[in-house]
C-alpha cells in the first residue's frame, strides 16, 4: 500500500480517501507554516519580515480564526522572521487561549530528519499545533509524512500553511493548503 496520502476534498473526506478515515478519526493537526516574506540581509538568523510579511502573517492568523482554526500549541525557529511570522500571526487571531510560540532548533534547517522525529515524539499532548520554519525543510518534513518522494511535489511559498493530520508521528493526510495568493497577498 502507498503512504501517499492526501484529502483532495477537505469537505468530504469519506469520499476522498474512505480507507484512511475509515481507521483515523482526527488525531493530532500539525500546521507547518513557512516563514513570511522577510527583508534581505547578510545575516541570515537575524532578518526580519518585510512590510509585505507582517501583512501576509496577519491576513492569515484573521482567515484561520474566522475558519475556527486555533491552536492548542505552536513552535517557530528561533530564527527572528519565523518567530515574527509566528507572533503576528497568533496576535491576528486574537484567540481566547493566547498561545504563545515556543523557540525551539527542531525547527531550523540545520535539524535533520530523525532529529525532528525524536523531537516530534516528545510533544505533550495537543490536537492542534503550529510549527513555524523554513525551506527546504518544511516540505521535506510534509512530503516524507504523506510519502512523496519528489521535491517539486510540494514546496512552500512563503507565508503559506500547510496542515497534515497525524496518523501516526511519522505518517499522514494534507488536509489543508493555503497560499499568500490564494488569500490575494
Amino acid at each position: 500500500m502507498s503512504r501517499f496520502r492526501i484529502i483532495l476534498n477537505p469537505l468530504n473526506p469519506a469520499k476522498a480517501c474512505p480507507r484512511l478515515v475509515s481507521r483515523h478519526h482526527g488525531g493530532v493537526k500539525l500546521y507547518f507554516l513557512r516563514h513570511a516574506d522577510a527583508l534581505p540581509g547578510s545575516d541570515d538568523a537575524r532578518r526580519p519580515l518585510s512590510p509585505h510579511g507582517c501583512e501576509q502573517a496577519e491576513e492569515l492568523g484573521k482567515f484561520l480564526a474566522k475558519a475556527g482554526i486555533l491552536f492548542d500549541a505552536a513552535y517557530t525557529s528561533p530564527l527572528v522572521r519565523a518567530r515574527e511570522t509566528a507572533r503576528l500571526l497568533l496576535d491576528a487571531m486574537d484567540s481566547a487561549s493566547r498561545v504563545r510560540a515556543e523557540s525551539v532548533d527542531a525547527l531550523r534547517n540545520e535539524t535533520s530528519p530523525n532529529e525532528f522525529e525524536v523531537w516530534l515524539a516528545t510533544l505533550p499532548d495537543a490536537k492542534r499545533v503550529l510549527l513555524v520554519g523554513h525551506e527546504p525543510t518544511l516540505s521535506e518534513r510534509v512530503r516524507a509524512m504523506l510519502g512523496v518522494s519528489r521535491p517539486s511535489a510540494f514546496e512552500f511559498s512563503k507565508g503559506a500553511v500547510a496542515c497534515v493530520d497525524l496518523i501516526d508521528r511519522r505518517t499522514g493526510c494534507l488536509k489543508l493548503l493555503i497560499t499568500p495568493k490564494a488569500l490575494g497577498l
